[in-house]
């Protein structure tokens, strides 16, 4: 099949680790898109303006060159990204006797990871929102996604501890690493970020979307998930009160918790977070999409995912 050279928007210019990439297939028309990144299927839809991709590039995957590939009528566009090498940096946290017994449960942990990630991977074909998103509370700043944390008891602060430089976390915060080494310190990379506010603060839909999870959680607490359609999902961890329940369908602001600081947290705050696909990214990088992105609207002579 012979490769096309069709036009193809890209953003951002210089895509990283942890970030996204926007990416839309000018004036492709075709009724069952089919896309590749890194030679695996990646889902892809139909709008009015060509064939439209939003592509995950988690903390946790490497940096590198990749190959995007959009299918089309006879042939093939075919891209090259490059996805550049982003250092996330690592801290240490102490913790009570009781918070550290939670970060040291990993059957729970996983038990609660499972039942959180059949909802972070939906992949809904309907785009459920409009518009540029919104911030959950005020002042929002990309600080903290993709650290790298490790947990001690607050009674280790006394002594000095040095981090291997070649140790890596378990995997990410409220994800299944049972199957991950558990030598040293209990350790997640984070797959979010912290917004700091007071205790009962409103948080906001940024979006448009369904609910579909509100649970209670070992380490993320009291939990909701928003789904916002075509595989994009927020997350908002350690809340004092839900106030939607599973099924609820939200406006861009619509009020759907209070922060609180349940679960594995030391203080009051938002734990917020953005999945593509299943796979977490910066919520501000997601939050800084092009207005192009913004303007798609659904062909709506196709709503099936492919």
């Amino acid at each position: 099949m012979p490769d096309d050279t069709g036009v193809v928007r890209l953003y951002p210019p210089s895509p990283r680790r942890g970030g996204v990439v926007f990416a839309l297939a000018e004036d492709v028309a075709t009724p069952t898109p089919r896309c590749t990144w890194k030679s695996a299927p990646m889902p892809c839809y139909r709008t009015t303006d060509g064939i439209l991709l939003t592509i995950p590039l988690p903390a946790e995957e490497d940096a590198g060159t990749f190959t995007l590939t959009v299918e089309r009528p006879g042939g093939r566009i075919v891209r090259q990204i490059t996805v550049d090498d982003h250092a996330f940096g690592r801290e240490l946290i102490f913790l009570t006797d009781s918070l550290y017994k939670r970060a040291a449960s990993p059957r729970e942990i996983a038990r609660d990871a499972r039942a959180v990630n059949s909802s972070l991977s939906v992949e809904s074909p309907e785009r459920r929102w409009q518009g540029r998103w919104r911030e959950p509370v005020p002042g929002m700043k990309s600080t903290g996604y993709g650290v790298e944390r490790y947990y001690y008891r607050a009674t280790d602060s006394t002594r000095s501890i040095t981090l291997d430089t070649q140790a890596k976390p378990r995997g990410t915060f409220a994800g299944d690493t049972s199957d991950a080494p558990s030598p040293g310190a209990p350790s997640w990379r984070h797959a979010g970020i912290d917004l700091p506010a007071k205790r009962g603060a409103s948080i906001i839909a940024p979006a448009a979307g369904v609910v579909v999870d509100v649970g209670e959680y070992l380490l993320s607490g009291r939990t909701v998930l928003v789904d916002h359609g075509q595989g994009v999902v927020s997350a908002y961890f350690h809340l004092d009160t839900a106030t939607v329940a599973k099924g609820d369908i939200v406006r861009a602001g619509d009020r759907v918790g209070r922060v609180g600081s349940t679960g594995l947290a030391t203080g009051p705050h938002l734990h917020y977070g953005v999945y593509l696909h299943g796979k977490d990214v910066d919520p501000v990088a997601w939050r800084d999409m092009p207005q192009w992105m913004i303007q798609q609207r659904p062909d709506s002579a196709a709503t099936d995912r492919r």
